[in-house]
């Protein structure tokens, strides 16, 4: 009797959950849920300010309150979905991400507000990585890349239509936008937990050795190092400046304005990404990145030459905008490409990881630019994040080269 290897038990236990729509609609959905949450703040600093008593700036906390748990659960929650089972792990990041939905309807302070915001980024960090890594699972081989292109335009029309929601709502009332984040939270508990019936078997055994050792021998990987860095460095450009841009529109363009034009970025980005998914298929992930860098500089340079924020210029700011949108388009699915193909056998842990180097660099988009907003305007944020697109560069192509097949 021939012995399957683990990878093949894995694949075929997998093979009555492939093509069913239902669940990779759930799983587009709920990818699309985190981006969503994150940046509705994006256009809700004036009304929160005054709802909260604090100033606009005194709100950018609210990111890193969201952004930093979730990131580093992603360090742990994907290797933990390869020794436990993917359904168990989301199931358990939408309890906990629902609780904080909860407290953000309910918040009367700026500390309530954050303490929900941390809780929601502790539930998310759970579910985000393993629904890369179980698309993965369903998907065959060959189809990876677009499925991952998918995947990214998800997150950049949640990224997008997050602040044009928020724009909307705010008109009414902006506890409503969490309201419906927590009646989709409850409805993709209940298809998740309905689908657990046919429990995806990931790994054979399960203990925290098992756990160690997935995570250890990948973070050792100098081409999982250079992944996470350029996952760290692709959202520490093109995000900080969707995110310094909204904080710039703060009392001077209209939030219902502002929203309008950060979804056109994020459908751009959404855009982008589906078409780099079948670019990295036909053509290869070297080619897929060094046109996510080119839009990079593009988007970057025009927002250097505009300056300020200046309504009689603001056709300028959205073409910059709209290149680094397609810049974020293309990057952030080719990171992710990258992490689920270095090794099949990890693929949870590798998701985790480069997701992690993601939103940590999101998270440090306040601390980092706040010195140069406060010292020379949005001007000198843009010119930073030109000098650090310099560093994208030079990290992307060294992730090429050494995750080039030999």
């Amino acid at each position: 009797m021939i012995k399957m290897s683990q990878y093949e038990r894995i694949e075929a236990g997998n093979k009555h959950l492939k093509g069913s729509n239902l669940i990779q609609i759930i799983i587009y959905t709920l990818f699309g849920l985190g981006p969503l949450t994150g940046n509705v703040i994006l256009v809700l600093f004036g009304v929160l300010s005054i709802d909260f008593s604090v100033s606009p700036t005194d709100l950018l906390v609210a990111i890193p309150a969201f952004m930093f748990p979730f990131a580093i659960m992603q360090l742990f929650s994907g290797a933990i979905s390869d020794v436990k089972g993917r359904f168990p792990v989301i199931l358990f990041g939408l309890t906990i991400f629902g609780l904080g939905m909860l407290l953000a309807t309910l918040s009367l302070s700026l500390y309530m507000f954050i303490l929900a915001n941390i809780c929601g980024g502790i539930g998310f960090g759970f579910v985000n990585p393993v629904l890369i890594a179980l698309l993965t699972d369903l998907t065959p081989g060959p189809k990876i890349p677009k499925r991952m292109g998918f995947l990214g335009a998800v997150a950049n029309i949640g990224v997008g239509f997050g602040p044009l929601l928020a724009g909307l709502m705010v008109m009414i009332n902006w506890r409503y936008l969490y309201i419906l984040f927590i009646i989709i939270t409850i409805l993709g508990f209940i298809i998740i937990f309905s689908l657990k019936k046919k429990p995806l078997k990931v790994a054979e055994g399960a203990g925290i050795r098992i756990f160690l050792s997935h995570l250890s021998i990948e973070i050792r990987r100098p081409v999982v190092i250079l992944m996470i860095i350029s996952a760290f460095l692709a959202s520490h450009t093109y995000l900080a400046s969707v995110i310094w841009t909204s904080r710039a529109f703060t009392h001077v363009v209209p939030e219902s304005l502002a929203g309008i034009i950060l979804a056109g970025v994020g459908l751009m980005g959404a855009f982008s990404g589906i078409l780099i998914g079948f670019l990295i298929h036909k053509k290869g992930v070297g080619l897929a990145s060094l046109l996510g860098i080119i839009s990079l500089f593009i988007g970057m340079i025009i927002l250097v030459l505009n300056g300020d924020i200046n309504p009689s210029f603001l056709l300028f700011i959205i073409i910059g905008l709209i290149f680094m949108g397609i810049a974020g388009g293309i990057l952030i699915p080719s990171v992710m490409f990258y992490s689920q193909t270095l090794s099949k056998e990890r693929r949870g842990a590798l998701a985790g990881l480069s997701t992690a180097g993601q939103f940590i660099g999101i998270a440090l988009v306040p601390t980092t630019y706040e010195p140069f907003f406060n010292s020379g305007g949005i001007s000198l944020v843009y010119f930073v994040i030109l000098m650090v697109s310099i560093v994208v560069l030079i990290s992307f192509f060294i992730l090429y080269l050494l995750a080039k097949p030999r």
